[in-house]
């Protein structure tokens, strides 16, 4: 079952990155998601949480954010809900 609150309810377009990485790390912690699946997510999470800790980006940060957050979109595009669940 789907829930329909929070950042389960919302588009993903309509999500900031921290939204898109909290589902990757869903994706990534579902024990139903298969190996690739599961890499891709973690993979695309970790990045998000080495994007916000280097401070050497400055002005190439917010170019890094939109290519991470399109990234994050298309991969969670291809997964069925709950899969995002967090369940």
């Amino acid at each position: 079952m789907d829930r329909k609150d929070g950042i389960y309810g919302k588009n993903l377009n309509e999500l900031d990155l921290a939204g898109l990485a909290e589902l990757c790390a869903n994706v990534a912690h579902n024990l139903s998601v298969h190996g690739k699946q599961m890499d891709i997510a973690h993979a695309l999470r970790v990045e998000w949480v080495r994007l916000g800790l280097d401070r050497s980006l400055n002005s190439d940060k917010t170019e890094a954010e939109a290519s991470l957050k399109e990234r994050m979109m298309e991969f969670l595009g291809g997964i069925p809900g709950w899969m995002m669940s967090g369940a």
